[in-house]
């Protein structure tokens, strides 16, 4: 080989690695300026398209169970568009205290909606429901007599509790009759009743009233325990003495007759109840 062909096959071995070192200067330049770029716009924009705003709701606890405070917060990446409130279908009143931040005053029981739809369409919907406020007036329990003019029956309230101070009676010509004892433990009162209607009164400690109606009545009962209507028992017992004697003069016996004797009517005194709830 002379020297001319050693020169060239030295200088070719030179030029090599540089065609490598700009092919590699190539891509990189290509994956800096198109492919980043490329995968950076389309993630932002795929951020954009689907970003979801998120709604969250606490409910505080209540002292007076008459009222609590609801904080609603609502993170967004973009700005929204719409925005409402409401409590079983009626409009809330919010009160901004915050970047997204929001209270109300809750005076009732009841579900609470937030709605909210961002600016990219995409939208969120959160519940509540509210149960911790007192909006029921205290029961009648199921326990209830008259006897000797006596009037017992107990109270029940089971969120603020009975007001034992608001318990009280009227009767038909307006006088007020207090509880004549009270057992606190069980809620059980007594009134002195006699042959009236009573008129009980009572609220519980959030306010919440109801009155309830007790009043006697007397029942005649047939001999199998049955109320019966006093005149219809009058009129059964006397047809039942006629076709009794008819019968012992058609046999004509000799025998002294024995008519199948007749419970007598029995009185049982009762007692009705009515109750109204007034809020």
């Amino acid at each position: 080989m002379d020297r001319a062909n050693q020169s060239r096959s030295r200088n070719a071995r030179r030029m090599r690695p540089g065609r490598k070192t700009g092919k590699g200067r190539e891509r990189l330049h290509v994956f800096l300026v198109y492919v980043i770029p490329f995968l950076l716009i389309n993630s932002i924009l795929f951020i954009l398209v689907a970003a979801r705003p998120h709604i969250t709701i606490y409910a505080e606890g209540t002292s007076d169970y008459k009222s609590t405070t609801v904080t609603v917060q609502v993170n967004s990446l973009l700005p929204l568009t719409e925005f409402t409130s409401t409590q079983e279908d009626s409009p809330l009143e919010l009160t901004q205290t915050g970047k997204g931040e929001y209270t109300a005053q809750i005076t009732k029981n009841g579900v609470i909606e937030i709605y909210v739809k961002s600016i990219n369409g995409m939208t969120a919907r959160q519940y509540e429901h509210i149960n911790i406020l007192d909006d029921t007036a205290p029961l009648v329990g199921e326990q209830y007599s008259i006897e000797d003019g006596i009037l017992t029956l107990t109270l029940e309230d089971s969120q603020s509790g009975l007001d034992q101070k608001s318990v009280y009676a009227t009767n038909d010509a307006g006088e007020t009759i207090l509880p004549s004892s009270y057992d606190e433990a069980a809620g059980r009162f007594t009134f002195q009743m006699g042959e009236q209607t009573l008129y009980i009164h009572a609220s519980d400690l959030a306010g919440n009233a109801m009155q309830a109606t007790f009043s006697t009545h007397m029942e005649t009962l047939d001999p199998e325990g049955q109320p019966v209507e006093e005149e219809s028992w009058a009129e059964d017992q006397q047809a039942a003495q006629q076709n009794t004697s008819e019968a012992d003069l058609e046999e004509n016996s000799p025998e002294e007759s024995q008519p199948e004797s007749s419970h007598p009517a029995e009185t049982q005194e009762s007692a009705a109840i009515y109750i109204d709830t007034q809020h």
